[in-house]
C-alpha cells in the first residue's frame, strides 16, 4: 500500500508524465530492497528468508503498478507471488514430513 501511495502522491504533486516520478520510484525500490535485505538471515552455512525478501520486493512492485494504473500487471504479479509462496510452502512442508533436513 505504501508503494501505491508514494506513486499516487508523485503523480498528484509532480504531474502525470513528470520525469521526477523516476526519482520517487527509485526511492521506493531502494527502501523496499533495504527492508527485504533485513529479512535475509544467515546462520552458519544456511541462509533463510530469501523467499520472504523476494516477496517483499514483489509486493512493492505490485503497489507501484497499481499506483500507476496498471492493474493487470499488479494482478498477475500478485497472483504469481501467491502461487510461488504457496508452492514453496508445500514443498518445504513435504520435505520435513519425509524426514529430509533439520526440523
Amino acid at each position: 500500500m505504501a508503494s501505491c501511495g508514494f506513486v499516487l502522491l508523485a503523480i498528484e504533486v509532480l504531474g502525470e508524465r513528470s520525469v521526477g516520478q523516476a526519482r520517487i520510484l527509485e526511492g521506493v525500490i531502494t527502501g523496499i530492497g533495504f527492508i527485504g535485505g533485513g529479512a535475509i538471515l544467515k546462520a552458519g552455512t544456511t541462509t533463510h528468508g530469501t523467499a520472504t525478501a523476494a516477496s517483499i520486493l514483489n509486493t512493492g512492485v505490485v503497489g507501484a503498478a497499481v499506483g500507476f494504473g496498471y492493474y493487470d500487471i499488479g494482478f498477475v504479479l500478485a497472483l504469481a507471488n501467491f502461487l510461488v509462496l504457496f508452492g514453496l510452502g508445500r514443498l518445504k512442508t513435504e520435505g520435513k514430513e519425509a524426514g529430509d533436513g533439520p526440523d
